[in-house]
């Protein structure tokens, strides 16, 4: 199934969209929809979920360039080792999809400017 990325308004084209998982109680089956403009969508694919992931990634896009400027003296000038380490702490913490991570650290890389393969944005 693809994504119409024209219900993400002011969402870029490469943001990971990707539904949470649920689960409902009870005895009969039962489907975790999100109702939003007379339209369902699974948890976490609703427009206003997406643009406020998108926006709540954008900050720590922010937040992780002066980060990794700072970190970069432990791993002595090694950007690549900055990166992985920088991920890694952000996966830990669970504020975002590990997918949302790595676009994070995609955008935080081409801030940067840094010359890092894509190994070290791999979880």
């Amino acid at each position: 199934m693809t994504t119409d990325r024209a219900r993400y308004p002011g969402v870029p084209e490469d943001f990971p969209v990707s539904a949470i998982t649920s689960a409902i109680g009870g005895a009969h089956p039962k489907m975790s929809l999100v109702e939003e403009d007379g339209k369902f969508y699974a948890p976490g694919t609703a427009p206003s979920e997406v643009t406020a992931a998108f926006h709540m990634c954008d900050d720590l896009v922010s937040q992780m360039v002066p980060y990794c400027l700072r970190k970069l003296a432990t791993f002595e000038g090694d950007q690549q080792a900055t990166v992985k380490a920088a991920l890694k702490g952000l996966v830990a913490k669970r504020w975002c999809s590990d997918a949302q991570c790595v676009w994070i650290m995609r955008r935080v890389v081409r801030e940067l400017q840094w010359p890092v393969g894509d190994s070290a944005l791999e979880i």
